[in-house]
């Protein structure tokens, strides 16, 4: 008010200083006279404001207002306020962009969802309550309360409970408890739609007893073992939605994509819609629908954007790759496709995981397995055997019989697995990390996959129609993955957290015999010198020594075409083109490798003439740098190619045609290069290499 006064007096001033004053020069000293005086009062009062907005204000039991501090508040002066008023003091942190309240509404009983009652005892070690997002909690403490700190929206109900809204954001909160024998507060933490897991040495089962026969032999690449853990872990209860990551990632979603085509424009043009249809800052409902249009690097990116929220440090390091290729570099360092929101100019991103950050990540693969049996160590699905019927099943899992594109249903509709998570089948695949070493033949290298499908499924087995796109819902198990080879795809995820970094994993003595198939071929490679020094068959011998004799015909080859094998002969679009392997060392993996979504095709036209006109034709291929010069070791393989068509003044030859092909692998290791019986394999050592193909006579 005084200032106010002032504000008038200097006003009045210079309305009497004007009128009947003729020296202008007395007037324009007293204006600006006036106006410094005013611009003071007002530079005195922004400050005032500002310093009230970074203010604690604090309110007795009833909910009015007595005061704030622009410092935290001592012990010894709570007791007194404690005293003075008659109960126990709330003192409410300032958040950015919500102003103070002069008193707070008291919540009513009849509002509160979810009551804990705590024991004092309990204060003092690590205390972890989980509450689901915008819930109403009362927690009652054992014993008298000299004052509570938070930033909620919160209310004292008596002098020993404190009423309180979740936050309305999946992540942690805390809250300061105050005790009168005490002079440290003591600390509640909130998981706001996550699971809290503390492990003491508990056995978990890990793995899966998938077979796969090689030569009449039994192979299991990642077999059942049993391990025991110790560590503290926060899980999010359900697959993050698309409500948390439009709010979360609000300012990287562009309301008109920068995509011109395909997939990507779809999914662009999808969520400038949902931004555009929301608001900012908007609450997200408990059960909103799941997000499966999220690609790998995004999820990472949203793991970091939760951290930094959340006052956590985040967990992955983002930088330029070296190479335009999507593997496992070291443990805890890849490279994945660069798929934002936006269009980026590098293809590829380096991520490197941060050992010293305890924040928000993926899981890693070991850990999504755990988390998902639950503790079950007995049956390969959530629902049990496969004696289970398909009704019993979708009491887990959100199982669809058609596929729904870009769409997914809300989450935690189902009955939560032995830890208390939900849909961890069904609904959306998520994405899971390899930490260091990828089991998977199949995916050798990548540095993710995809775990928790399908959702869209065929409920009975004899739906052959549907089996290309839909697997049989019984085939999902705890083992059950699809590949993400590049980082390309999608999907959905869910994040975690392991407190501390205390996580320690010790495997059991008494391990199942089964080989992984690391262990099978490292004993290969040392016993078995027949394996080791693999030499093609006969045929491709003689065949080899003949083509040598023959000359290279003057004759190029035009429209080469590498794709994926097909039913019927067919070569098919496919992506990655060249999957490199490190290394095809042994039969057996070279024989799995061709019956696997890693075999390739060739396919090319020549010109019509009496030399090209025969059904087949062999094919030397070589390997040269970018500048068209050869390595110097030999690179070449000779290749037979099959006539499967003609066009125009062309014929046209593939390395495949129905019933009769061989497989063509890549691999990085030279010594792996030739033409076996299993499959043709072909040298890659750097990306920008190209392959010189020659006609043989």
């Amino acid at each position: 008010m005084e200032n106010g006064g002032n504000i008038s007096h200097f006003l009045e001033a210079v309305i009497l200083t004007t009128e009947g004053r003729k020296n202008p020069v007395t007037f324009f000293i007293t204006i600006d006279f006036c106006i410094f005086n005013c611009m003071k009062i007002f530079l005195l009062f922004l400050t005032m404001c500002f310093a009230f907005a970074n203010a604690q204000f604090y309110y007795d039991k009833h909910g009015e207002c007595r005061g704030a501090y622009k410092d935290s508040l001592e012990h010894a002066t709570l007791v007194g306020l404690a005293k003075r008023f008659h109960g126990p003091i709330l003192v409410k942190k300032p958040v950015e962009g919500v102003k103070p309240r002069k008193n707070l509404k008291k919540i009513p009983e009849n509002k509160i969802q979810r009551t804990f009652d705590v024991n004092r005892d309990s204060l003092r070690k690590e205390l972890w309550l989980e509450v689901e997002k915008n819930e109403i909690v009362k927690i009652c403490v054992d014993g008298p309360i000299v004052a509570w700190e938070t930033s909620l929206n919160s209310s004292i109900l008596n002098d020993t409970c404190l009423a309180f809204q979740a936050p309305m954001y999946v992540g942690v909160e805390s809250i300061n408890v105050y005790l009168p024998e005490s002079d440290s507060p003591h600390k509640i933490n909130l998981a706001v739609g996550m699971k809290y897991l503390d492990f003491k040495n508990e056995e978990v089962l890990l793995g899966f007893n998938k077979r796969i026969e090689f030569r009449n032999r039994e192979i299991i690449e990642d077999p059942e073992r049993n391990v025991f853990v110790t560590g503290t872990y926060l899980v999010d209860k359900y697959p993050v939605t698309n409500c948390e990551i439009l709010q979360m990632m609000w300012d990287s979603i562009p309301l008109k994509t920068s995509f011109d085509s395909g997939t990507r424009q779809d999914i662009g043009q999808i969520w400038a819609k949902r931004k555009k249809a929301s608001t900012r800052n908007k609450s997200c409902a408990m059960q909103d629908s799941a997000a499966c249009t999220i690609y790998l690097f995004q999820a990472m990116k949203y793991a970091n954007a939760r951290s930094i929220r959340d006052g956590l440090k985040p967990y992955y390091i983002f930088s330029t790759a070296d190479k335009q290729e999507s593997f496992i570099i070291s443990k805890g360092k890849y490279i994945i496709k660069y798929l934002d929101f936006i269009d980026r100019e590098d293809i590829f991103i380096q991520i490197t995981a941060d050992y010293s950050s305890d924040g928000y990540r993926l899981p890693y693969y070991d850990e999504w397995m755990m988390f998902a049996r639950g503790g079950d160590k007995k049956n390969p699905a959530p629902w049990g055997d496969t004696t289970a019927t398909f009704e019993e099943a979708s009491k887990y899992a959100q199982f669809n019989t058609d596929a729904v594109v870009y769409e997914s249903g809300p989450v935690g509709q189902l009955k939560p697995n032995g830890y208390g998570l939900y849909d961890m089948f069904g609904l959306v695949w998520e994405h899971v990390l390899f930490e260091e070493r990828n089991p998977f033949i199949a995916l050798r290298a990548f540095p993710s996959c995809l775990k928790g499908g399908d959702d869209a499924v065929r409920k009975d087995e004899g739906e052959w129609y549907k089996a290309y796109m839909n697997p049989y819902w019984k085939d999902i198990n705890y083992g059950y993955s699809r590949s993400n080879y590049t980082a390309g795809r999608a999907e959905g995820f869910r994040l975690i957290r392991n407190i501390g970094n205390n996580a320690k994993w010790e495997r059991k003595d008494s391990i199942a015999n089964d080989k992984s198939v690391d262990d099978l071929k490292n004993k290969e490679l040392h016993t078995n010198d027949s394996l080791v020094n693999s030499e093609p068959d006969k045929d491709s011998v003689s065949d080899n020594e003949k083509l040598k004799e023959r000359k290279v015909l003057d004759l190029k080859v035009s429209d080469v075409f590498i794709g994926r094998r097909q039913l019927g002969g067919y070569v098919g679009t496919v992506t990655p083109i060249f999957p490199i392997m490190d290394s095809i060392p042994v039969p057996w993996f070279r024989h799995y490798l061709s019956g696997s979504k890693l075999a390739r095709a060739i396919k090319f036209k020549v010109e019509k003439n009496s030399l090209t006109r025969n059904r087949t034709m062999w094919v030397r291929i070589s390997l040269v740098k970018e500048d068209g010069s050869l390595y110097d070791f030999n690179t070449s393989v000779d290749v037979e190619f099959y006539r499967i068509g003609e066009e125009r003044d062309k014929y046209i030859f593939q390395s495949t045609k129905m019933f009769k092909d061989k497989a063509i692998l890549f691999t990085r290791n030279e010594k792996d290069i030739g033409n076996f019986k299993e499959a043709v394999v072909l040298c890659i050592k750097k990306n920008s290499d190209k392959f010189a193909f020659q006609l043989l006579e």
